[in-house]
């Protein structure tokens, strides 16, 4: 997610750095305050009903042991 940014200013971050996942742009940060986001970057792992299942504040390596055990383990559940 991108808060308070323009279509414009995220395009040209993008054409510079791909990214398969999907980006989604909140330009008013009204879906970065229901989340609680107040330190850039934060991400989110959300389950397929919508419920945020992991946090993680600040720059994160997800191919790191610890991030992917995360992954796994959210992957893992029923």
């Amino acid at each position: 997610m991108n808060t308070k940014e323009s279509r414009e200013t995220i395009k040209n971050f993008l054409e510079k750095n791909p990214s398969s996942i999907p980006i989604l742009l909140d330009e008013k940060n009204k879906v970065g305050r229901l989340m609680g986001l107040w330190v850039h970057p934060t991400s989110y792992l959300i389950d397929f009903q919508g419920k945020i299942r992991y946090r993680a504040v600040g720059l994160t390596d997800w191919t790191e042991i610890d991030a992917r055990r995360v992954i796994e383990r959210l992957l893992g559940e029923k």
